[in-house]
């Protein structure tokens, strides 16, 4: 017990305390308190520390709750070997500390637990994994309660650490204070030149604005003065076109009818051609009757005197044959005359469409540069529009450059409300970690008053109060 105390204090002793290095930083971990008719679990920190160049590390055991309950254990090689011949374990010193941390890892992720269990006026800290038959216990280090100067040391740390943190509380505070004023300045500085620009844009809007009703006037008066000449022109072209169109239709209808013509007599031309394609067969059979009569008449020379009468019939159907064919022949050479006639008819007829035809595209052309001109006066129109939507867009430019300047003041005037709230956020931070400080300072306060009281005739104690005020 005293050599365990002698290597406790190592761990408090300023020189010392410059050697020693954590291993497993301070973390909370749910420990099962086990003792007779006890059985709960509570948090509590646990830190391991190693002196660097030594063979000696400490498992501390803090409740989260009560920093005055405080278990340690200390080890060094003749304790290791004590553990090691105990537990049966096969390591060396450094091995075992290597595989504490990671029996502690496991322990944080809840793979392993940790279990305190009191006996006899002695604590072990077991390590130990569940299973649904039997609990298998890794390793069990013996904890003793820390001496009064141990948890007074570690308690004027955590103070420490504590004053430290509102010191740096205090600073960004004063840090962020600092930070206000100057944007505060700085919002001012832009208001007084939103201000001042507020005037400026007011005075170039106006400008603008007047400049712009000037223009806009007098485009309007020139866009009047062309609606006015454009009407004028459209009512002349208008009425040349409606001449123009009574003019075609006349044509039209004119073109229509001699088509009717053209078609009736076509149709009269078929038709005398369909009688003279008979005629010209009743000829050939007139030919060949007269061939039949002819070899008729030659085989009945040598009966002159007996066919007389019939010579003098066939002689008769002769004269009274020629005769009809001079007729047809007759007939023929009329009907071809007329086709004629007709065919010279149409070909002037042709000829009187041509022309028709000529004053129709000589109207058109017309119609095209009276169309051409009313483009360009549509051009001039649209260009005047144009001129007067890029005012009009300048105008919108301007108004939405104010509303990003309104918008930029609204968002300075936000950040600032947004630093303000932080400031009284960090203000009340602060008085927090005060009054926490002031509560564990007088819980403490009363607690070592009552440890003195108690505790006024051992001479440790006097050794205690010595180290404090130093």
């Amino acid at each position: 017990m005293h050599k365990a105390s002698q290597l406790d204090v190592k761990f408090i002793d300023n020189h010392h305390r410059r050697c020693v290095k954590v291993l497993f930083p301070v973390v909370p971990l749910r420990i099962n308190i086990e003792a007779v008719g006890i059985r709960k679990q509570q948090m509590f920190y646990i830190i391991v520390e190693q002196i660097d160049l030594q063979h000696l590390i400490q498992i501390r055991m803090i409740q989260v709750n009560d920093h005055s309950k405080m278990l340690i254990s200390t080890i060094d090689n003749a304790g290791y070997e004590h553990i090691r011949a105990e537990q049966s374990l096969h390591v060396t010193f450094q091995g075992f500390v290597d595989h504490l941390i990671k029996i502690l890892d496991s322990c944080k992720r809840e793979e392993l637990h940790l279990a305190l269990v009191s006996e006899s006026n002695s604590q072990l800290l077991q390590i130990f994994e569940k299973s649904s038959f039997k609990n298998l216990t890794h390793l069990f280090l013996p904890m003793e309660n820390a001496t009064t100067e141990t948890v007074l040391f570690h308690i004027n740390q955590s103070l420490q650490i504590l004053q430290e943190q509102v010191t740096a509380y205090s600073s960004q505070v004063q840090h962020y204070q600092f930070d206000i004023d100057r944007k505060n300045d700085t919002i001012d500085k832009l208001k007084e030149e939103v201000i001042s620009l507020n005037g400026k844009i007011m005075e170039q809007e106006n400008l603008i604005f007047n400049r712009n009703t000037e223009e806009v006037n007098r485009l309007l008066q020139t866009i009047k003065n062309v609606n006015e000449s454009k009407e004028t022109e459209e009512r002349r072209l208008k009425s040349i076109i409606n001449g123009l169109q009574e003019k075609i239709e006349h044509m039209t209808k004119e073109t229509f009818d001699r088509t009717e013509r053209m078609v009736q007599e076509s149709k009269r031309f078929e038709v005398i051609r369909e009688e003279n394609v008979k005629l010209r067969a009743q000829n050939i059979q007139i030919k060949e009757e007269l061939d039949q009569l002819q070899a008729t008449f030659s085989s009945h020379q040598s009966r002159e005197t007996r066919s007389e009468v019939a010579v003098s019939d066939l002689k008769r159907q002769l004269i009274e044959m020629q005769s009809k064919l001079k007729l047809a022949e007759k007939k023929r050479s009329e009907l071809e005359a007329e086709l004629e006639a007709e065919k010279n008819i149409c070909q002037t007829k042709k000829y009187a469409l041509q022309l028709t035809t000529d004053e129709l595209a000589n109207v058109s052309s017309e119609i095209k540069n009276l169309n051409k001109e009313n483009i360009k006066l549509k051009s001039k129109i649209d260009l005047r529009t144009e001129i007067a939507m890029r005012q009009e867009k300048m105008l919108l430019e301007k108004e939405k450059a104010i509303t990003e300047l309104n918008s930029t003041v609204a968002a300075i005037q936000q950040e600032h409300m947004r630093n303000k709230s932080a400031n009284e956020e960090y203000a009340e931070i602060v008085k927090r970690i005060k009054e926490a400080t002031d509560i564990i300072e007088e819980k403490y306060r009363k607690k070592i008053n009552d440890m003195i009281v108690k505790m006024s005739n051992n001479p440790n104690v006097s050794s205690v109060l010595s180290i404090q005020g130093r």
